[in-house]
């Protein structure tokens, strides 16, 4: 079974100690003649490539045979499936002796479509025509300049609430 030191009993182990307990990751000898180091497991891989990097690096350096070259990594294909054959064709189709079906050789409905009854309810009633539309639309969008003006404190004897007022005016009331 794998036995877990606490940080303050590894590094007491080298005979270290830790300036801050809480937040120290290494610690060293009064001496300082040693060093020690926590680092968490997935640190680990990290620092060992790295390191294997730098020797690879110093080694270049050196002139000195680098490390062994791996292999190229294997790639994998799916296996392609063999081609088939085309099909082959059968020949004319046969006519049964009875003659084709009408369904075939009348294509459309087989029963006519009964004719649609008018709507008991009116059409419906827009609000007039597209120029009445557009005038109400501008005197919404007045108005609604005009509610955000007041909404934010403008006074209403101000020359753009004057200005909306007199478009409003001249649009008419609905």
């Amino acid at each position: 079974m794998t036995e877990f030191w606490k940080a303050k009993d590894a590094f007491a182990y080298f005979g270290t100690v830790m300036k801050n307990p809480r937040w120290s990751w290494s610690a060293r000898s009064p001496d300082c003649s040693v060093v020690a180091v926590s680092v968490r497991r997935d640190i680990v891989a990290i620092v060992l490539a790295l390191l294997a990097a730098a020797a690879a690096t110093a080694a270049d350096a050196a002139g000195l045979p680098g490390p062994v070259p791996t292999l190229a990594p294997t790639i994998y294909s799916a296996p392609t499936p063999a081609p088939l054959a085309p099909p082959i064709n059968p020949g004319t189709a046969v006519v049964p002796p009875a003659g084709l079906s009408p369904l075939l050789t009348e294509p459309g409905p087989i029963y006519s479509t009964p004719e649609r009854e008018m709507p008991a309810y009116p059409s419906p009633r827009y609000p007039g025509s597209i120029g009445e539309q557009n005038t109400q639309a501008y005197r919404n969008r007045l108005l609604q300049q005009q509610w955000q003006l007041e909404r934010n404190g403008v006074s209403p004897g101000s020359e753009r609430s004057r200005e909306i007022q007199q478009q409003l005016n001249q649009t008419g009331p609905r």
